[in-house]
């Protein structure tokens, strides 16, 4: 969330930074073509970052395609410049969106060429630059200060979250464990009880055995799936795979693209998610295979558990499929369902 709201602020900055830019191409004394060539350049700029560069923005590290990035919005600024000397205060805004978007020590030389562009094309005008040149090359120092602080900004929040993410997984794991041992000594316990002296009274108790020995075996799955997370140090796909491994049926696991690091809290959810997923095929899709597949893509990680039993129907969720929503809830993911040729469960959180 503190994160979300920082980002925000950046891109008020941005959008402020671009309307003054057009505003000033605008009302300059230029030609009316010459403006309006200006503006338009400016407004494919906008569009750049809109689609491209957000994303990279919102990304948890930082590489090559901040080059890409940082080359298209050269590729609109410069002849914007070109066509209106205004329309370098929208430097004021891009210089920031190089150092989010490139490591500080890469963001160097395109934050020179960005701050110099408009001293090169007055030059190459043939006219006299608004701007003296040491006092460019003083911006330019500024600048990749300005930059090295938004770095360390920008690292200290994300161990912070990091932190949080971490107290709140363990919180969460604790309550579970608090709930599976309550479960298994009153629940369980009790109910053994129940079977042991029915066992030995009359046989009309035989309905009775069967309803407390189902009840035993609903209290023994309610202590595994709020039992602490199998993760045991291990990564998130060697946790899948045993899940997998478990289910009493044909099945299959695969994990297809790069695999990234994920929070604790993104694999406790997913971990459980799958978990649950895979509990109902077992007990209620009569299904004779059962596939998972975790994706993991450059704007998130997604998990499909697919079967080939009855489907949903048109039966109405139930209390697994209502807490897998709300787990999800919890880190912005989604969960989607489908009964074409069987059953898929689809869980997709963004990155």
């Amino acid at each position: 969330m503190e994160q979300h709201q920082s980002l925000i602020t950046w891109y008020v900055l941005f959008a402020v930074t671009q309307v003054t830019a057009l505003v000033l191409i605008l009302i300059d004394d230029n030609t009316l073509a010459d403006r309006l060539s200006a503006a338009g350049l400016l407004l494919l700029n906008a569009l750049w970052f809109l689609f491209y560069g957000v994303k990279l923005v919102r990304r948890d590290h930082q590489d090559w395609r901040g080059l890409v990035y940082a080359a298209g919005s050269l590729a609109t600024f410069a002849p914007a410049v070109w066509f209106s000397g205004n329309a370098t205060f929208a430097l004021f805004g891009l210089v920031p969106q190089i150092y989010m978007v490139l490591p500080v020590a890469w963001a160097f030389v395109p934050m020179v060429v960005f701050v110099f562009t408009p001293q090169v094309l007055t030059w190459l005008a043939g006219a006299v630059p608004a701007l003296e040149w040491p006092a460019a090359m003083l911006i330019a120092g500024f600048s990749q200060a300005f930059g090295w602080a938004i770095g360390r900004m920008s690292d200290q929040s994300r161990q912070r979250a990091e932190l949080l993410d971490k107290i709140e997984a363990l919180t969460l794991e604790a309550e579970r464990a608090r709930w599976a041992a309550e479960i298994h000594d009153t629940l369980a316990q009790g109910f053994t009880s129940i079977i042991t002296l029915l066992q030995g009274a009359q046989p009309n108790v035989d309905l009775a055995l069967r309803t407390a020995r189902e009840n035993l075996r609903e209290a023994r799955a309610l202590v595994a799936a709020n039992a602490p997370s199998p993760l045991d140090g291990s990564s998130l796909e060697d946790a899948v795979r045993r899940l997998v491994s478990g289910v009493p049926l044909p099945s299959s696991f695969r994990v297809i693209g790069d695999v990234r690091p994920l929070a604790t809290s993104v694999e406790v959810v997913l971990l459980r998610t799958v978990q649950e997923a895979l509990n109902n095929v077992a007990r209620h899709s009569e299904a004779s295979r059962v596939d998972v597949t975790m994706r993991f893509d450059t704007d998130g990680i997604s998990l499909e558990v697919r079967d080939d039993g009855r489907g949903f129907g048109d039966a109405p969720e139930g209390f697994g499929l209502r807490g897998m929503r709300a787990r999800l809830e919890q880190v912005g993911g989604t969960l989607s369902l489908s009964s074409d040729e069987g059953a898929s469960v689809l869980v997709e959180v963004p990155l």
